[in-house]
């Protein structure tokens, strides 16, 4: 590994891209959950569920993805972007698997209570619907927030890390003719 590019150097990528992924994860799935609800589409899965599943989902494929993100070398756009929409492809079918088991209405209970070759069904089912609806354009966006990381977020954090911090500068007492400074505040009436 060559350390030419300061990137290379951070020292957990796994765990940056885990914490990366889970907070984009979580508005994620706010926004999908808005707007589907504003389309009038039924929650099969309450928000809060959600988001505890995207957020374990998305972190641990952010830390199965995050060293190949972020240890992408020069030129690293394409490499960084195809790496983001390849986790979101392999990430959906966990999570469908995860919103089948969680889901409360009659799809869950079909599926949990299902003969296997039923259950596959509908896992099949939700799978193709979730990568047709949602897969393409979260893999799209994956992508660019990979390339983001990678580009962007890994630099900052490694210079904030390397800055020294500056001390404030102490306001000093006016100073004298001979030199000295002022103890004493005169005021005038």
């Amino acid at each position: 590994m060559s350390h030419d590019d300061q990137a290379l150097t951070i020292s957990n990528p796994r765990l940056l891209a885990a914490v990366y992924f889970a907070l984009l994860a979580v508005i994620a799935t706010c926004v999908i959950d808005r707007i589907l609800y504003f389309i009038g589409v039924q929650q099969f899965l309450p928000l809060f569920k959600a988001i505890l599943l995207a957020v374990v989902v998305a972190s641990c494929f952010g830390a199965l993805f995050g060293e190949k993100i972020i240890y992408s070398k020069r030129p690293y756009r394409r490499k960084a972007f195809l790496w983001g929409f390849i986790m979101v492809i392999a990430a959906l079918p966990v999570y469908d698997l995860g919103f089948l088991l969680l889901s409360d209405d009659r799809l869950g209970n079909s599926f949990q209570g299902g003969n296997p070759q039923q259950m596959v069904l509908i896992y099949l089912f939700v799978l193709i619907y979730s990568f047709i609806i949602a897969g393409l354009w979260l893999g799209i966006a994956a992508g660019f927030a990979a390339m983001y990381l990678r580009g962007h977020l890994v630099y900052d954090i490694l210079h904030s890390k390397n800055q020294r911090r500056r001390k404030p500068v102490e306001k000093s007492l006016p100073k004298t003719k001979s030199g000295k400074p002022h103890h004493r505040i005169r005021t005038i009436h």
